[in-house]
């Protein structure tokens, strides 16, 4: 009787252990995260030769969709609640954004930029996805946005990285984005252009996990990178990422790489401003006022980022800049409509 209880005893201390670390650092205690999938710290293979030229990607981000907020599982009848067929709260304000995603090929950039948008190669996603991570709530995430292109409502394939709300109530998002990418941390190439996905943020092993990435890569490649939590300005200090080190050590961690952006959410909001030397972007999201993702082109030269306003369906502010030691001018411009967003002047 007395093993007994004490073997219950170390298992509660064991769970609640887990689920304290899970919540407030956004990662697994050493002993727990031995007996779980040890893919979030693999490494896909990675060129590190010399850039090949020829890169033309177009690809959008878009953040805090937030499945759940404003909508429930079942009615008040207990009938099961169908969010394609009967948005409510954010599924309405996913929708509107997904038709106007879908609408992108074809459509001019801001002219003082010039051209017209090609098709998107993909969408990634900055995180909360869904309001308390409840496994309901993912599963409206994937009726709207899929995974492939062809699996959803949205037309491409989607990245997503996970945010501090899909852990209110379980780890269930986050084991499935391990499912879906291989962990949740992971990188895949475009082209000469290397994407980072970071999860929340990058805490200890995020950081490590990086630096080998990166040491992969080399020096010479593009990369962006892309998390939940802001670096700098409004939210930026209320979370384990802001109250550490962690910041730092990050951009340490990308001293000496071709970090052409920075992609993230959490703040409901959008715009432009630097970090540790660095170009960053908030997107905008589904809850609240700021109904805004990114449209991002990436060539041998230039980076060009736009904000897409999908309940005014137009651009409100643009970045374009020259990459890769290329010549050439920064071109800024439109509205600041940045709702508090810190924004360094154009």
């Amino acid at each position: 009787m007395r093993r007994a209880v004490v073997v219950a005893l170390v298992l509660i201390a064991l769970v609640g252990g887990a689920w304290w670390w899970r919540q407030s650092r956004g990662v697994l205690p050493p002993a727990v995260a031995s007996a779980r999938s040890t893919a979030a710290t693999t490494h896909p293979p990675a060129r590190r030769d010399k850039r090949l030229g020829g890169t033309d990607v177009t690809f959008l981000v878009a953040s805090d969709t937030h499945f759940g907020f404003g909508s429930s599982e079942r009615d008040l009848l207990g009938a099961l609640h169908d969010p394609v067929k009967d948005p409510k709260g954010t599924e309405a304000v996913n929708a509107r954004a997904i038709r106007d995603m879908n609408r992108m090929p074809g459509r001019p950039w801001p002219q003082r930029l010039g051209g017209t948008i090609e098709r998107p190669r993909g969408l990634l996603i900055t995180g909360d996805l869904t309001e308390n991570g409840d496994p309901w709530q993912w599963r409206y995430f994937v009726q709207y946005y899929g995974l492939n292109g062809d699996d959803g409502l949205v037309h491409y394939p989607v990245f997503e990285a996970f945010g501090n709300h899909d852990k209110h109530h379980s780890w269930y998002v986050l084991d499935r984005v391990r499912e879906r990418h291989g962990g949740m941390r992971y990188a895949f190439d475009w082209d000469d252009v290397h994407l980072v996905c970071l999860g929340e943020a990058p805490d200890d092993a995020g950081l490590r996990w990086l630096a080998k990435d990166l040491s992969a890569v080399g020096g010479e490649r593009p990369v962006i990178l892309y998390f939940h939590f802001p670096l700098r300005g409004p939210f930026s200090d209320d979370n384990w990422f802001g109250r550490g080190d962690y910041r730092e050590r990050l951009a340490r961690a990308l001293e000496g790489h071709n970090v052409i952006a920075i992609f993230h959410g959490h703040y409901h909001a959008s715009g432009r401003y630097r970090w540790a030397g660095h170009d960053i972007y908030n997107v905008g999201a589904a809850k609240h006022l700021r109904h805004s993702f990114a449209v991002v082109r990436v060539s041998d030269a230039r980076l060009r980022v736009a904000s897409w306003h999908y309940g005014l369906h137009e651009f409100q502010w643009w970045h374009e800049k020259p990459i890769n030691g290329a010549p050439g001018k920064e071109i800024s411009g439109g509205t600041r409509m940045d709702g508090g967003m810190l924004l360094d002047p154009p």
